[in-house]
Order: structure tokens, then sequence, then C-alpha cells
């Protein structure tokens, strides 16, 4: 069946599954599908690259025939710099369209392997053997990250044959340069055309510990990329922007590769994407200057747009505004729709299938609070699962449960298989294989998904599960409030109390003592109601846009460990520290003799935490918050 049959006039989940999954594909490979679509339309713009947030800003537009020629250079290239070896090739770059030419060219050279380049140099080092990785394409032409250290990055990884930077005046690195030096019009190896062979490895998340790599499949990218298509607009004349980062499957696969198996232009939304203030501040104008009709972005995104102003959004071109990463909260997507007129979709999945595992189907309207129901040629169950991953029952429609998924986009598990255990559920009825996103939630009978939250985001007071969107929600209400998270606190007598934390929308006030009392009168379970209200200049963010809680877990732990010694030390002085990804809290002491007492005394507050104790004669680690 030819791909645009397979998508047009569709409109349920049940009428796409009459297909076959692999016959809506043009090809096997993501080389043999970006050729499909080039051979369609050689000289419709493929990407178009918008160098900065200001809504005059250059842009450069590169072709689909362009595009593909690239894509082949790079993976020549690629594969000539492995020199024998499996070629994998890694890259830590920002929104920019060299990085779609290593994405595609690695994967038909090899495998490709995005990176965070804000992540630590150790964790970089860290995936780069785990991958053992021959080729490094990265830059520092575009603000401080870990390219900073590729001296350090080439002496400790063995497996790199060659680095290539983008925008250096080097020829002998410049990654243009080298694939100028390459045949652009064929390939100089045969590349697989098996279509379950891994063509990626992509991290799974983190920032401050090491991520879990994923080993994507051609056919599993290609798949959900094309029910991202159905999902949120199929057609040619469709303007995608992107504005997540390429190391995330939100950016890499939902919209970059969603474009070039449907023929659809994509808009780099700057090298920074939505971290762009002066993206954010000219959303309007940029959406009506590309034509741009779909995009992807987080809540915390359509946040701050609702909350930046002015009416220069009349008369965009929007057509879809899907919100993924984290839930939407009500009063957010009750807002957007009535100001903005366009209502805001949440879908769902995760790295481990590729993409959307559930989605808000687009005839109707949004059942506000549900990211909506199973994508096409998938299942979603709600059950309850062993200490150690294996199935005991489904529950009930409606229970609470761990959300577990089925069907062809489930990856085939982790670069480390040890972690497989992890993802895969043992014991699952039939022998089907199935895993766990990690998620709590509930199926009701309709078949929508409701996500109460992640598994580690839950507070546990006094054996008492509390939802963090119980306060979060409640926060949020309030019209000074721009974002709200709550974490746990350590506690000695119930383990963990929330707290929360909150960042004001532009020229908003609130006082804690106003917002507390909101919290009082509106959370609706007493053992729920937050302990504390910090206020923030702003809210740690992630590299996608969501907020960063591991960062305000530290920062509650601090907190509490500060309460304890202020009651041990009293006037004494002293200093708590959780610098970058350790999560054991330095104490320094002006008075040693102390540090038996406090040591004792911290134990008994809350003893699985550990502390390291530090005297100020040494040298004081910066505090991370």
């Amino acid at each position: 069946m030819p791909l645009r049959e397979a998508i047009v006039g569709v409109g349920s989940v049940e009428a796409i599954e009459a297909v076959d999954p692999s016959r809506v594909l043009p090809g096997n490979t993501i080389y043999e599908c970006l050729t499909a679509s080039v051979a369609a339309r050689p000289d419709k713009d493929a990407i178009i690259f918008l160098a900065h947030g200001g809504p005059d800003a250059p842009a450069l537009n590169i072709s689909f025939a362009d595009y593909l020629r690239n894509v082949r250079a790079a993976a020549n290239c690629f594969r000539q710099a492995a020199a024998g070896r499996p070629s994998v090739v890694a890259a830590m770059l920002p929104i920019v369209p060299e990085a779609l030419f290593a994405a595609w060219g690695g994967s038909t050279a090899g495998v490709f392997n995005p990176i965070n380049p804000h992540l630590e140099l150790d964790l970089v080092i860290s995936i780069l053997n785990s991958v053992e990785a021959t080729v490094l394409v990265t830059t520092q032409a575009f603000g401080p990250s870990a390219a900073d250290h590729v001296e350090s990055i080439i002496a400790r990884v063995p497996s790199l044959q060659r680095v290539f930077l983008i925008g250096s005046d080097d020829p002998e690195c410049d990654f243009m340069t080298a694939l100028n030096q390459q045949p652009f019009d064929h390939l100089l190896f045969e590349p697989t055309a098996d279509p379950l062979s891994t063509s990626t490895f992509l991290p799974t998340g983190g920032t401050t510990a090491l991520p879990k790599l994923a080993r994507l499949s051609h056919r599993g990218q290609l798949l959900n990329a094309w029910i991202g298509g159905a999902i949120m607009g199929s057609q040619e004349d469709e303007v995608i922007g992107l504005g997540m980062p390429l190391f995330h499957v939100g950016g890499l696969i939902m919209l970059a590769l969603r474009a070039a198996v449907l023929g659809q232009t994509v808009v780099l939304l700057t090298p920074d994407g939505f971290r762009d203030r002066g993206l954010v501040k000219g959303f309007w104008q940029i959406i009506k200057r590309f034509g741009i009709t779909s995009l992807i972005a987080t809540p915390t995104t359509a946040a701050a747009l609702l909350d930046a102003g002015g009416d220069d959004w009349r008369d965009h071109s929007l057509r879809t505004f899907t919100c993924g990463g984290s839930t939407i909260p009500v009063e957010l997507n009750r807002a957007f729709s009535h100001k903005f007129g366009i209502e805001l979709r949440e879908v769902w999945g995760s790295t481990e299938f590729h993409g959307f595992l559930a989605c808000q189907p687009q005839k109707v309207r949004p059942v506000i609070g549900s990211v909506g129901i199973r994508t096409p040629w998938h299942h979603v169950k709600a059950v309850e699962l062993t200490d150690d991953n294996r199935f005991l029952r489904e529950v009930e429609p409606g229970e609470q449960g761990v959300i577990v998924g089925h069907g062809p986009c489930l990856c085939p598990g982790y670069v480390e298989p040890a972690l497989d255990a992890e993802l895969f559920v043992r014991d699952m009825p039939a022998g089907e294989r199935w895993g766990t996103t990690g998620d709590i939630g509930r199926v009701d009978a309709q078949g929508y998904v409701w996500i109460d939250g992640r598994a580690k985001d839950v507070i546990i007071r006094g054996g008492h599960n509390i939802d963090p969107r119980l306060i979060e929600n409640v926060l949020l209400s309030h019209p000074a409030v721009l974002f709200a998270a709550a974490v746990g606190k350590p506690d000695g007598q119930k383990g963990e109390v929330p707290v929360a934390y909150v960042e004001m929308a532009a020229g908003g006030t609130a006082t804690t003592d106003e917002l507390m009392e909101l919290c009082r009168a509106k959370v609706q379970e007493r053992a729920a109601c937050p302990k504390e209200i910090v206020v923030l200049p702003t809210m740690p963010l992630t590299a996608v846009g969501k907020i960063f809680k591991p960062a305000l877990r530290n920062d509650a732990i601090k907190r509490a460990a500060e309460e304890v010694a202020r009651a041990v030390l009293g006037d004494r002085s002293f200093n708590i520290d959780l610098p970058g990804s350790r999560s054991r809290p330095i104490v320094a002491l002006t008075s040693p003799d102390m540090t038996p007492i406090l040591e004792a005394q911290l134990a008994e507050a809350f003893g699985r935490y550990s502390f390291t104790f530090q005297i100020d004669d040494a040298p004081l680690l910066k505090n991370a918050h």
C-alpha cells in the first residue's frame, strides 16, 4: 500500500490496524525511506534552519535533494573513518542541520549515538566507551559544552578514530569540509536492508547519572515516526517546528524523522530550541513567518507562551500543539485553549518504545487530564508487579497500577544487557513481550490512559503515597505562579514530607504564606499539604524543558540536613553542599569536635542518607543549586 493512502482518511486506531505495519513504510531502513521522499519531491524545502530566536533572524533553506546528498556523504565519511570496525557515530550537537546529516548518515553507516552536550565530561566519556564510538561529531561554536574538552575525550576513548567539529577553522577536522570530500551521489558500501537491525543507541534521559542507552531499530523508529504523522498531521503541506533536542526521542524521531519519512518541511527553531529566550518571545511571529502547522513542546513551554502576553498570536497557522514529557496541568490546558484557540493535545511514551505509546485522537475533543488512547499496533495495561518486575495481575479498569506496554515499537533492550530485566516484564500471560514504563497510572473502561506520576516521584509520607500533582495543580491555579513542583523532603519520623517549589510568572507576586493557605484550603489530601513552599528565581529545567526534579530533591535533602545541623551547632559556622551528581551532602564545620554529635543526630533524623564531613580550612565545593 502506498504511504499516503495508508494515512489519509483514517479516523481510528482500528482502521489503521487493518494494514500490516510493515506496509505503511516506503522502505525498510531510514536511508531507504529518505531516498523515497527525495525521489518524490527533490526540490522541496526539507530543512529550514533559524539561526536565532528573533522574528527576523536569518534562515537557511535545504532541499530534500541536498539533504540526501549530505546524508550520503556523511555515511561514506563515517564508514571510511571506522577503518574496518563497526561504525558507531556519536554526536554532541545542538539543533542544527549538520546534526541531521550525522544522524541519518550514522544510522546508514552503522549506528548513531546522540549525546547531550551538556552532560558532565566523565559521563560523556563513559557513554562513548560503552558504545565503542568510532567517530564523534561535535562543535565548540554554540557555547560551553563537553566539546570544550575534546583532547581529554580523545585520550580517554581508545575506540575513537576521528573527531569532526562543526564550524571549525581547521579544514582537517571541519565536518562539512570532510563531507565535501566524499561522493554525495552514491554510497561506497552496501548498507543494511534489515529493518530490525540496530540503528541508534539513544539515551533514555538523565543529566546527573549515567543514562541507559536503548537499542533502537530502523523499523521501530520509522514506524513511530509514521504514527507521529498519523497523530499530528500526515499531509505533505505540514510544516513542523522542531525546538526539542536531537538527543531526545521527541526531537529526533517524532519531529525530524517524521518529516523525513512523510516528505514534510521541518523548521529547526534555533540551535538552543525552546531554551532560546528569543524564541519564546517571538514565537507567534516565527510560527506565522514559516507557516508552521505542528510542533511538540513541554507543558512548561506552553506555560511560558501563555505568560508572555501580547496579541501577535492572532491568525497563527498552528493546527496541532502537542505536549509531551510531563502531564499538562488542567488549568494550563483550559487557559491555553481559551486564549489561543488551539487545544493542547497530550501524548505519552518513552525512548524504549521509540516514541509515542498513547495520544489524544485528533477528531474528538481531548479528555483533559488523560494522555489519550493507545497508538496503533500497541497495547497498554495497568498491572500489579512484584519488586523484581514479575507480573501478578492486571488491575481493574480505573484501578491504579504500573503502566506496561506491548507492540512492535518496544525496543529489543539496552546496550548494557544486565539492565534489560528492569525493562521487560516477566511471566506476562501468553508469553508476550511487555515493557514497563516506570509510570504509575490507570487505564479506564474506554481505554484512556491516565498517568499519576513516575514511581520515583511519589512522595511516601509514613507509608502514605502522595501524588505530587495534588500539590502542583493547586499551586498552578494561582495566577501569580508560572511553574510548580513538589518533591519529598527527608524526615526522621515520617520518612518524607512534601515540599513545593514555585517560579512566579512575569509580574506575579504572592507570598509563601498566601500560597500555603491556598494549599491548606484546596489540596484534597491533608497529608499531601506541603510543609514548606520555596520560591525560586528560575525553576531547574532539563534540556527538553521538563522540570528537573532531581535538583529539587537534592535541595530538599540539603534543607533537611541544615535544619538538623542548626539544632546541633547553634551559631557555629557550617556549610552543606550537594555538588554535581552527588547525593551525599558535604557538611563543613568550624569545630571538628562537633562532628560525632552532628553525625549521630543526622543518622537519627534520616539514616538512609549518608553524610560526609569536611573541615572548613579545606577547600569547599561550590553549591550546586
